[in-house]
């Protein structure tokens, strides 16, 4: 064993360790290490330990690239999103790596930023890489990601508004409601001068705007001059300074719809800074449910969206698809509910 540690420091100072210098140190043909490490559970409890343990000692590390060459793919499932900086997309992130993690798939991500120009170029990078498949999590646009989608030789799963183009593998929400009925909501509550604060945007922000719209035509209470936003990222801060640029534009504002519970934590700080009560003066209603909105003062009324089983969803949805399984359903929408709490009446 000592002459087997010594040999796996040295492997780890010297050249690289190869598949077959693993396979020649345990005893057994580079094949059965490969098969191993790809589904472990195909061999005896004994020889799996042996493996790991002298992978580990001698500072083996797979080729990708040779791997993807020698079969199919190359093990990775790749997952392209505009959002990997922002809270909400925490939960979407340990769905899809909860799905994967007892199998023989790694995630790898990348982030665009919102920039809908690079994610056919995110796409393409992926795809010459031979990935086990790939994860879309909120395109911007499909118009240039529709011709690699189609000529893909891995199956490709996505998050999207439900009003997007892809019609097969799809997990999603339709944010047109998402926009609505929230503001329904605020209007049932009494609350008539409803503002709309976000980025506005992001294809999904744009979709929860117009419906945002069509709630307040519908209640004759549109007026453009209640929605206001900015090209930055959500943030509290951000949320202040839209609040009171809205509030000298319209000084009688009741309640306020904003994009984020980052942006609504803004408008609640904004609003005990001036004196506004809320919810009496001024209601606000957030989006995400992010853990902060349960303990603020007042707790913020928002939208929740099943994070997690969303990731959840779309990565067994792509599971199932590389393995050619029947995929259940080729469009899943996970809805979204509205939390009342304290900052509405």
């Amino acid at each position: 064993m000592r002459a087997s540690v010594e040999r796996g420091r040295k492997a780890r100072r010297g050249a690289h360790v190869k598949l077959s210098d693993v396979a020649k140190e345990v005893g057994v043909s580079p094949i059965t290490i490969s098969r191993a490490l790809r589904n472990p559970e195909i061999v005896s409890e004994d020889l799996r330990q042996t493996i790991l343990r002298t992978v580990d000692e001698m500072g083996y590390t797979p080729n990708l690239a040779a791997r993807a060459l020698a079969g199919r793919h190359n093990g990775i499932i790749g997952v392209i999103t505009p959002a990997l900086h922002q809270h909400g997309f925490a939960g979407l992130m340990i769905g899809i790596e909860d799905c994967l993690r007892a199998t023989e798939f790694r995630v790898q991500y990348s982030n665009t930023l919102h920039h809908a120009d690079g994610e056919a170029g995110e796409l393409r990078s992926f795809l010459t890489q031979k990935p086990a498949g790939v994860i879309i999590a909120g395109a911007e646009s499909y118009r240039d990601l529709l011709p690699l989608i189609e000529n893909a030789t891995c199956p490709i799963a996505h998050i999207t508004d439900l009003s997007q183009e892809p019609a097969r593998l799809v997990v999603g929400l339709d944010h047109h409601a998402a926009g609505a009925e929230p503001t329904r909501f605020l209007l049932s509550r009494g609350y008539e001068r409803i503002g709309f604060i976000g980025r506005g945007t992001d294809i999904r922000s744009r979709r929860r705007k117009e419906g945002y719209e069509a709630a307040m035509r519908e209640a004759s209470r549109f007026d453009p001059d209640l929605a206001i936003g900015g090209d930055e990222g959500s943030s509290t801060g951000l949320g202040r300074e839209l609040f009171a640029r809205l509030l000298q534009r319209v000084p009688d504002i009741d309640a306020v719809f904003a994009q984020s519970d980052d942006l609504a934590l803004g408008v609640l700080i904004e609003c005990a800074v001036r004196g506004i009560r809320v919810p009496e003066d001024v209601g606000i209603c957030g989006f995400n449910d992010l853990e902060f909105s349960a303990f603020t003062q007042p707790t913020l009324t928002t939208v929740q969206i099943a994070r997690y089983d969303i990731g959840y969803r779309v990565a067994d949805m792509l599971l199932r698809a590389i393995r050619d399984e029947p995929p259940g359903q080729d469009k899943v929408d996970c809805g979204f509910s509205i939390i009342p709490r304290g900052s509405t009446r």
